[in-house]
């Protein structure tokens, strides 16, 4: 950071090279270069900080990663051992049973079953039913949407009184 001497220094120097009626001008292009420095810097420090915190979230991301494989291999094997002793068990039950039972393996689920209710049509269907018969007696479709009537619903109601 330059000192107080520095800029006296550096004033005095410009008062002897630059002539005095053309100062103005070029403090403010010494200005504009030194607010396009600053903003330079700081975009690149808004660039630098956004880097680090993109590796951080990385680095955050790779461990959630490790931590969920190890959780997922610890439930993988979890998993095998449960399956492993069911199949075990399953298999001392079927020799302590032995051929007596379950020879022809587990009953067969039933084709179909009855029916408790007479289906009634669905709303689908009574929809469409409708609009067949609307379309039967040429009513106007009050549903179709953009549809426009001549006047508004309510009109006589709403429409204030003049009296006179």
């Amino acid at each position: 950071m330059p000192d107080l001497g520095e800029f006296l220094i550096i004033g005095v120097v410009a008062l002897l090279v630059i002539p005095p009626e053309r100062l103005p001008q070029a403090a403010r292009t010494l200005g504009q270069w030194i607010g396009r420095m600053q903003n330079y810097v700081a975009q690149m420090r808004v660039d630098i900080d956004r880097e680090f915190h993109l590796a951080d979230l990385r680095r955050i991301g790779e461990e959630a990663r490790a931590g969920a494989r190890s959780v997922e291999t610890a439930i993988q094997g979890a998993v095998t051992g449960v399956q492993s002793d069911f199949d075990k068990v399953r298999a001392d039950v079927v020799k302590s049973l032995g051929d007596n039972s379950w020879s022809g393996g587990p009953p067969a689920p039933p084709v179909s079953f009855p029916k408790r209710y007479k289906p009634r049509p669905s709303i689908d269907d009574l929809t469409q039913e409708i609009e067949r018969l609307k379309r039967q007696l040429a009513l106007p479709d009050s549903a179709v949407p953009g549809a426009r009537q001549k006047f508004a619903p309510r009109a006589r109601i709403n429409r204030p009184r003049v009296r006179r």
